[in-house]
């Protein structure tokens, strides 16, 4: 079990949220990668049998709200989920092509929180993700 799964479960006790197979299970999934996947890709790695696609969609919005996984949102409006990767908040890059996608460790979540805020809003929230072609793809 790698370190970061072994984290996330800690974070989920600490929440008193009970550790099962198939819990573990998509944690591994998702900590096999830097790539974000949507709960079908998320499903589709999983082994034959380890759980059914419903138990997937409520294990990421548990996780969600947990804060163990970060989303962000495809172009198509696909929801895609990560893991942190240790690295904490960040954002993706994604070819709009190939579905290269790489990890952007740069937010402008202040800058939008303190526009958001000059128009009165509170509790301020964000999605960004970035979409280009890749310089394979180009």
């Amino acid at each position: 079990m790698s370190e970061l799964v072994q984290q996330s479960i800690e974070l989920l006790k600490a929440q008193g949220l009970r550790i099962t197979g198939p819990r573990k299970a998509i944690l591994e999934v998702l900590a096999s990668t830097e790539r974000p996947f949507s709960s079908e890709e998320a499903f589709a790695q999983l082994k034959d049998g380890s759980c059914d696609l419903v138990t997937v969609y409520r294990c990421l919005d548990q996780f969600e709200k947990s804060g163990i996984v970060e989303s962000g949102v495809r172009e198509n409006g696909t929801k895609v989920y990560c893991l942190g990767h240790g690295h904490g908040h960040h954002h993706h890059l994604t070819c709009r092509l190939c579905g290269r996608t790489e990890r952007i460790d740069l937010c402008m979540g202040k800058e939008l929180e303190a526009v958001a805020k000059s128009f009165g809003f509170t509790k301020v929230t964000h999605v960004m993700e970035v979409f280009g072609n890749c310089p394979v793809c180009v």
